[in-house]
């Protein structure tokens, strides 16, 4: 089967969603989502980056995220080529001017407060259009149904690996874990008999063929149905059951040395012994968590996280020998139960934004009242408070008004809609990415600037999909399908909930959401190397093209269960993080694993600079919400010895 065409696809219909072509906002007879929860109404606009609006943002469709426009001012700076122009001095005096509204940074404004006192003035300034960083809230509504999705991070992972801090700071902003345990029904999809599928393009295999694979099938079985060849087959098969010993000879500690030094990639083509077609089947399999293909993750990570293939190794369920940095969420965590709400961790940051400005949402808010609350974007801001958050706000300077051991005071200077504006601070807490903190803080030393851009961003690409119906998804038996060769990774229905007054929808007929996930690289490149080539190709890629991704692989997938993308889908957000995830160092490419904690990038990079310190989970190479808590933690209390 060929690729259906533009007007097949439905690339022409009215759906909520906006185009971006080259940076410009371009109509394409459609607006954002215009209706939030029920009684309420949020009024779609134009790209605040390229024009202003007072749209409300979890409802606004098309390009989100790291959206176009939203990095110029800080590219300019990195550049060199930013001209401030008059800067306007707001005559504001605040505590701490923290620069970053994602957890880390809401988190930082948290701890001030509780180091410093209540009566602190706190002004938090975000680049971006909405607050929480990647914790980015979806919504939609489709024939009366409201419908949410997270846009970014997706869940609370392993708590039993919490600090003290961490776990304190969700208990006090109304997060039960105990309850959030049984929002997610993670069986509801299989309770219909629903299971996950291969979809395989007749451009790579000659036909377009969707497998599904049985509840409780063997892999011979399963693979048998595989457009591969026998060897491919059978290295599928072997790769997923083996229980020979491939690195025989060695002892626990030198196995995984091994595993430590050569990539997963490797390990399996040279000791378990696969081709190309098992590589190809498994090669997106670690782009989850890394961003990269099996190419450039350390065969010892891969199994540190249950990846397929390490069996008959017989390895204990302990650290690498000799290395700093482990993988730590397989090896130390205990929990069973999947800690997520609806909207992913926007649900965090929302409950922190509840508790630092108050008049934001209304009454007390809990983890169930809150999921179905409104944002009052107009109270982020609200003159007289004393946290303030300022969205839209790109920090261009900051600097010590004297010497950074004899100043007593930090002046940061900002860019908003096309102007400049002074604020002045007893402190600075940079929430932001470490590689932006080091081109706008005045005066950094070179080797802790030269340790704050070592990182590279993970890029990542979330797209939802609101359709009208998912009964093709049921007509085939899939909930959701993996694509190897395609330009989305996956795509599937939107993970069932039930919190609170939300449920999400339970009768096919209804409608719901489609999440569709890519993680851009360049197999071959070393690891980092593959993160920029990502961003440059996400940040080069205009909406439309996300589109028709989106609806080529939906009908050629489901067009046996009858999905009509021209039909069918009624609105599309891409949430795009082209400077997505914290880099997490790897023994492959990053020689400062096997050095003490110290001396590693990371931690030279987030000393703290006489009134400025530093927080993001950058400052830890750890990219889960709990780090970025932690780090804001550690922030706060190099501020108090400033």
């Amino acid at each position: 089967m060929g690729r259906f065409s533009d007007h097949e696809l439905g690339m022409g219909r009215r759906i909520k969603r906006r185009d971006f072509l080259n940076g410009m906002a371009v109509g394409v007879g459609g607006v954002a989502a215009a209706a939030t929860l029920p009684g309420l109404t949020g009024t779609a606009a134009a790209n605040p980056y390229t024009g202003g609006g007072n749209g409300y943002p979890p409802a606004m469709a098309g390009l989100r995220g790291q959206a176009a426009g939203s990095y110029d001012v800080a590219h300019a700076v990195r550049d060199g080529s930013f001209d401030p122009g008059t800067v306007r001095n707001t005559g504001e005096d605040y505590d701490p001017v923290v620069v970053g509204g994602g957890i880390s940074g809401l988190a930082a404004a948290w701890f001030y407060r509780q180091a410093f006192g209540r009566d602190a003035r706190i002004l938090i300034l975000e680049a971006l259009d909405d607050f929480g960083g990647h914790a980015r809230r979806n919504e939609f509504q489709v024939r009366g149904r409201v419908m949410l999705s997270n846009g970014g991070t997706v869940n609370i992972d392993s708590p039993s690996t919490f600090s003290t801090q961490a776990l304190g700071l969700l208990q006090d902003i109304g997060i039960n874990l105990d309850r959030l345990a049984h929002v997610m029904d993670t069986g509801f999809y299989s309770s219909l008999g629903l299971k996950s599928g291969y979809f395989f393009n007749s451009e790579r295999y000659g036909a377009d063929l969707l497998v599904i694979r049985d509840t409780g099938e063997s892999w011979t079985s399963f693979a048998a149905r595989l457009p591969f060849s026998d060897k491919g087959r059978s290295d599928i098969v072997r790769v997923h059951t083996g229980q020979d010993d491939y690195l025989p000879g060695l002892d626990d500690a030198q196995k995984k040395e091994l595993l430590a030094r050569i990539s997963y990639e490797r390990y399996l083509r040279e000791h378990v012994g696969v081709g190309d077609e098992a590589i190809e089947f498994l090669a997106r399999g670690t782009n989850g968590l890394w961003g990269v293909n099996v190419d450039a993750v350390a065969a010892g990570d891969a199994w540190a996280v249950g990846q397929p293939g390490f069996a008959g190794l017989k390895l204990a369920p302990t650290p690498f020998p000799g290395i700093g940095r482990t993988p730590r969420m397989g090896l130390e965590a205990t929990d069973e139960a999947y800690y997520a709400f609806p909207e992913g961790n926007a649900t965090v940051a929302r409950l922190l934004v509840s508790q630092l400005v108050r008049k934001v949402f209304d009454g007390d808010m809990d983890m169930e009242r809150i999921t179905t609350a409104k944002a009052k974007y107009g109270q982020l801001d609200a003159p007289n408070e004393r946290i303030r958050i300022r969205l839209r706000s790109t920090a261009v300077s900051v600097r010590h008004t004297g010497s950074p051991g004899g100043s007593r005071s930090v002046t940061v200077v900002y860019s908003r809609d096309g102007k400049s504006y002074r604020v002045q601070a007893r402190h600075a807490v940079m929430a932001c990415w470490n590689s932006v903190a080091s081109y706008i803080v005045d005066g950094l030393p070179a080797e802790q600037v030269q340790a704050m851009r070592y990182g590279a961003k993970v890029p990542l690409l979330y797209a939802r999909v609101a359709v009208r119906t998912w009964q093709p998804f049921v007509n085939l038996g899939v909930s959701r399908v993996t694509t190897p060769s395609m330009y989305w990774n996956s795509f599937g229905l939107n993970s069932a909930s039930r919190i609170g007054a939300y449920e999400s929808p339970r009768d096919p007929a209804q409608p719901n959401i489609v999440t569709l996930s890519k993680t851009p690289n360049k197999p071959g490149l070393p690891c980092r190397a593959q993160h920029r080539a990502g961003r440059g190709e996400l940040i080069r890629t205009p909406f439309e093209t996300f589109e028709r991704e989106i609806r080529d692989v939906m009908a050629r997938a489901l067009g046996a269960g009858g999905f009509d993308p021209a039909r069918d889908i009624t609105a599309i957000t891409v949430n795009r993080w082209a400077h997505g995830y914290t880099y997490e160092y790897n023994s492959l490419d990053d020689p400062a694993v096997f050095l003490p904690e110290e001396q590693q990038p990371y931690a030279i990079a987030r000393r703290r600079f006489g009134h400025i310190a530093i927080a993001n989970s950058d400052a830890g190479a750890f990219a889960y919400t709990h780090g970025a808590i932690d780090q804001a933690y550690r922030a706060v209390n190099d501020l108090m010895e400033a």
